[in-house]
């Protein structure tokens, strides 16, 4: 498998195919980052086929994008079989939505990392960053882990926590309770699998905090019984508000997490209240955060932001606890 980052591209109004014909959603690229498992061929090349961003398993209901080569564009391409530049295009064999440079290579890591992209036109100049998930050495679990038959073992502290996690043992551990400049406070949230095995909830790689109401000193003004969750969508933070949170049991947050997807379930447009901006970091610690105050064309596709931070620039979390038992983050 490999891991895909994408730059945080967007094109407003993508043309998408649904039961119901074409409608348009605004795409952002990033919402693909994530894992992708070699799954057949295509023209002699190795497809790659998006997975969930949760464990990193198949979707069940959800069809994931792919990364393949197309003789007729003489490229690698990214594509989804339901997302069209135009609606003349519904016959493609290759759809493309990033297009490498021309190449004949059959391994897609050594292919030139600057892509086309269509955003409602041709780019030229979007970064493709793909790295493939098995380690060698050390050195590829960036010296944080051991590699162990191909798998980074990311390093462990004395008392049992991980000193790090991701696929390559890149990332330091997460919080595990943030606290805002205005008094609110946010706990990663543990879930419970099938076999009563306890992990962290996880969404694109990093951990997904819930708002904590009964210690907070700001009042999200969040109604009893839901919820509001802090969960990253590939490259932002999304402040999401879920109707009837207390009264949905595990068996559906098991669900919801193995299908989440943040384009295909509009978690920005339909859900979420507040963003930070782009970050690569395991937590939302240092990067700025803005309240959405209106939507509309005018203002674009993330609507019209207010910095919820004083100054812009000095980050709204902070680190609260970083070791706490009642959510141990285990490690990827």
């Amino acid at each position: 498998s490999i891991s895909v980052v994408f730059d945080d591209h967007i094109w407003e109004n993508a043309l998408v195919n649904s039961p119901d014909g074409v409608e348009e959603m605004d795409l952002i690229y990033s919402y693909f980052n994530g894992v992708y498992v070699k799954n057949g061929t295509h023209d002699g090349r190795p497809v790659y086929t998006e997975q969930n961003k949760f464990d990193d398993e198949r979707y069940e209901h959800k069809i994931g994008a792919k990364i393949q080569y197309c003789n007729e564009e003489k490229a690698w391409v990214f594509m989804h079989e339901n997302i069209r530049k135009d609606i003349n295009t519904a016959k493609s064999d290759c759809p493309w939505l990033l297009r490498s440079p021309d190449t004949k290579s059959f391994n897609l890591l050594e292919v030139d990392s600057t892509w086309a992209i269509w955003t409602g036109i041709i780019t030229t100049g979007a970064t493709f960053q793909a790295t493939c998930n098995t380690c060698d050495s050390e050195a590829e679990c960036n010296y944080h882990g051991t590699c162990t038959e191909g798998v980074c073992d990311c390093d462990l502290e004395v008392d049992g926590y991980a000193k790090y996690a991701g696929i390559h043992c890149q990332f330091p551990r997460p919080c595990l309770r943030v606290n805002g400049t205005k008094g609110d406070v946010w706990d990663i949230i543990s879930i419970t699998n099938e076999e009563n095995e306890v992990t962290t909830w996880k969404a694109y790689g990093r951990g997904v905090y819930m708002y904590n109401r009964w210690i907070s000193k700001e009042n999200h003004d969040v109604p009893l019984g839901d919820g509001l969750l802090l969960l990253y969508s590939g490259s932002r933070w999304f402040g999401t508000h879920f109707e009837g949170a207390d009264s949905k049991g595990r068996d559906y947050w098991l669900r919801y997490s193995r299908e989440m997807h943040a384009f295909w379930d509009r978690v920005y447009q339909e859900n979420t209240n507040f963003v930070s901006n782009p970050t690569s970091r395991s937590d939302p610690i240092a990067v700025d955060f803005f309240e959405i105050m209106q939507r509309g064309e005018k203002y674009g596709p993330l609507g019209k932001l207010f910095p919820v931070q004083d100054p812009p620039g000095s980050g709204y979390f902070e680190c609260s606890t970083l070791n706490m038992r009642i959510d141990e983050f285990i490690a990827e």
